[in-house]
């Protein structure tokens, strides 16, 4: 299983054959041109969001995820990956690369777990939409 993370704004998810996957309180208000998957494990808490230390934010987030759990955690993204044929998962929440954001604290903290690398989502890295069969001319 491949998976990615992502934000919101990138407007070059719509051309990606991936799944989309909401780990982010909210979502967007805007109409999107794909569809998506929430994976509420995945949301940090409400406790959580109200720390103002980035390191103590940390700490609250990755304890939920210990309690959560890494079996349940991998079993729920197999899961929506098989239910949509293998396709890569791009995990996404609002903060532009480079700055701080839970969807990377995620990133690492999985790949301590499981030895898998999650990447942040460039172009050229997961697999795009065909285009349309053109219809003959003759």
């Amino acid at each position: 299983m491949k998976l990615y993370t992502g934000h919101w704004g990138n407007k070059e998810l719509a051309d990606l054959d991936a799944v989309m996957v909401a780990i982010s309180r909210g979502k967007p208000r805007w109409k999107l041109p794909y569809r998506y998957r929430v994976l509420g494990l995945l949301v940090p808490s409400k406790e959580a969001f109200t720390l103002q230390d980035w390191q103590e934010f940390e700490r609250a987030y990755r304890a939920g995820l210990e309690e959560v759990g890494v079996e349940r955690i991998v079993s729920e993204l197999r899961r929506i990956n098989y239910e949509h044929g293998g396709k890569p998962l791009v995990c996404l929440c609002w903060e532009p690369p480079g700055q701080f954001c839970h969807r990377r604290v995620f990133a690492r903290w999985i790949e301590e777990h499981t030895g898998v690398g999650v990447s942040e989502l460039r172009i050229g890295m997961a697999p795009r939409l065909l285009p349309p069969n053109q219809e003959k001319l003759f």
